[in-house]
C-alpha cells in the first residue's frame, strides 16, 4: 500500500530517473546505498495548514487554541531552501578526509529542507529519523543521497541566513516517501541555528474527532484556497501537486547558483548549456522556448494533443512567447531570504497565457488543456496556493487519471476528455 505522506502538502509518487549533474550520474559510478528496513512510525491521522509566508502571531494562537479544544497538539514547521557548499567523509581510522561534493567558490547547491518538530517526525514518518534529528545529526533523503554519492556519517556543509557555514553529520538517509522527496529533514534547533525562523506550517496530531476538527479549522478562517492549504494524511492524491525537489532533481538534473549583486541568479558554468535547449519553436503549435532536454518531448506531446484537439485557439502564442516560456533562473516571486528558487530555473515548467493567468487570480485556462498537460505529466498551477493559471511543471507521472476534488479543472475520470 502506497504510504502517503500529506503534512508537507504533496502527494508522493514514484521517482523518474534521469540525468544527475554534479555527482557525475552517481547511480552507476558509486555504489548503491545498502537498504536498510526503515522503522516507520505508525501512520497516524494528521490535518496540515500551510502558506506560503510566515504565520502572524495571531494565527499562531488560534491554530494552538482549536488544537488544544480536540484535545491534539499543534506543531510548528518550516519549508526553507538551504545552500549546500560541501559534502565530505572522514576514515575512521586514519581519520583522512574525503571530498564527496563540493561546489565552485561562492556557488551553493540548492537543497529543499523540511523542518519539523522530532514529535512529528516520531509519529508520522520514521523511528530511525526521529532518533538521528534527537542526537543533532540531519536527515537526508535517499534520492538526494544516490545524487552526491552520500553516505550515512558523511559531513555536509550548509551555508545559514548570513552565509556562514556551519557542519551537520547525516544521522540517517530516509525513504523519498517519508521526508516529501525533500533533501534533507532537520530539527527546529538545528533550523534556528542557520536562521531560518520562518513558521510556513502547522501539523496537528493527537486527534479522535476529525469532523469537528476540521470544522473548527474552518470557522477559525483557515480555509483551503489562495491563502492556506490544508491537507490531511487521508486525502486522496491530488492531480497538481508538486514533487519534491530531490525527486525533481534527479529528472531534470542539479545545478549550484550564485545571486549577483543586482540579484540576479546565475547557475553554475556549463549547466544550462548540458541541461537547456535553445530557444526553438515547438511542432504543431508555434510556442518558441527555452526547456529543459529531459521535459521538450512531454511539452511537445502536450501541445500536439492540444492541437489535434481543435483547442489551438485557446493558447495565446503570442503572449505565451513574449511573457511566458520556460527557462528563467529566479527565486520563487513569495520567496525571501532562504526561500526556494522557481522550477523556472531548472527549465522544467511553461508558462501559458500570462494576461489573464495572474498569481492568486481565478485561473482562465480551459480545463480540456489543462487535462491533457496532466495526461502527458504536468501538475497545474491553477490549484497552487496561491493561483498560478499559467503554470504547468513537469512532474514526470501521469496526473489526468486521479479523482480529487480540485478547486478547479477537476479531472474528467473513465469519461472522453
Amino acid at each position: 500500500m502506497l504510504r502517503r505522506l500529506l503534512v508537507w502538502g504533496s502527494t508522493v509518487g514514484f521517482v523518474v530517473a534521469g540525468a544527475l549533474p554534479l555527482a557525475a550520474q552517481a547511480d552507476t559510478i558509486n555504489p548503491p546505498l545498502p537498504v536498510t528496513p526503515e522503522v516507520t512510525a505508525p501512520l497516524k491521522r494528521a490535518i496540515s495548514i500551510s502558506q506560503p509566508r510566515d504565520f502572524s502571531a495571531a494565527d499562531r494562537k488560534k491554530v494552538i487554541a482549536l488544537a488544544k479544544k480536540a484535545g491534539a497538539r499543534a506543531f510548528p514547521g518550516r519549508a526553507v531552501t538551504l545552500g549546500l557548499v560541501k559534502v565530505h567523509r572522514v576514515d575512521s581510522t586514519t581519520l583522512k578526509k574525503t571530498v564527496v561534493q563540493k561546489v565552485l567558490k561562492g556557488y551553493q547547491v540548492p537543497m529543499s529542507t523540511t523542518v519539523q518538530d522530532i514529535e512529528v517526525v516520531r509519529n508520522l514518518m520514521s523511528l530511525q529519523a526521529a532518533e538521528a534529528l534527537q542526537a543533532n545529526t540531519i536527515v537526508m533523503g535517499r534520492s538526494s543521497a544516490i545524487i552526491r554519492g552520500a553516505r550515512i556519517g558523511d559531513i555536509v556543509t550548509l551555508l545559514d541566513i548570513r552565509d556562514k557555514q556551519h557542519e551537520f553529520v547525516i544521522g540517517n538517509i530516509a525513504e523519498d516517501i517519508l521526508v516529501g522527496e525533500a533533501d534533507l529533514l532537520l530539527s527546529p534547533r538545528q533550523a534556528d541555528m542557520l536562521g531560518a525562523k520562518k513558521i510556513t506550517r502547522y501539523t496537528i496530531i493527537g486527534f479522535t474527532n476529525a469532523t469537528a476538527l476540521e470544522n473548527a479549522i474552518r470557522i477559525a478562517g483557515f480555509r483551503d484556497g489562495n491563502a492556506f492549504h490544508i491537507r490531511k494524511t487521508w486525502d486522496a492524491p491530488n492531480p497538481d501537486a508538486t514533487r519534491g525537489l530531490a525527486a525533481t532533481k534527479r529528472m531534470v538534473g542539479e545545478f549550484a547558483y550564485k545571486v549577483s549583486e543586482s540579484g540576479k541568479v546565475l547557475l553554475e558554468g556549463g549547466w544550462p548549456q548540458k541541461f537547456i535547449s535553445p530557444r526553438t519553436v515547438f511542432g504543431d503549435i508555434g510556442i518558441k522556448a527555452a526547456c529543459n532536454v529531459n521535459v521538450r518531448v512531454a511539452i511537445q506531446g502536450a501541445l500536439s494533443e492540444v492541437r489535434r484537439q481543435g483547442l489551438s485557439r485557446y493558447v495565446d502564442v503570442g503572449n505565451t512567447n513574449a511573457y511566458g516560456g520556460c527557462f528563467y533562473p529566479r527565486y520563487n516571486r513569495l520567496a525571501g531570504k532562504l526561500g526556494y528558487l522557481s522550477r523556472h530555473s531548472w527549465g522544467m515548467a511553461l508558462d501559458m497565457n500570462t494576461s489573464v493567468n495572474g498569481q492568486g487570480v481565478v485561473p482562465r485556462m480551459d480545463c480540456r488543456i489543462v487535462r491533457i498537460f496532466r495526461h502527458w505529466g504536468f501538475a497545474w498551477g491553477g490549484n497552487f496556493t496561491p493561483s498560478d493559471g499559467m503554470h504547468f511543471e513537469y512532474v514526470g507521472e501521469r496526473r489526468d487519471n486521479l479523482v480529487f476534488p480540485s478547486r478547479y479543472c477537476p479531472n474528467i475520470v473513465g469519461a472522453q476528455r
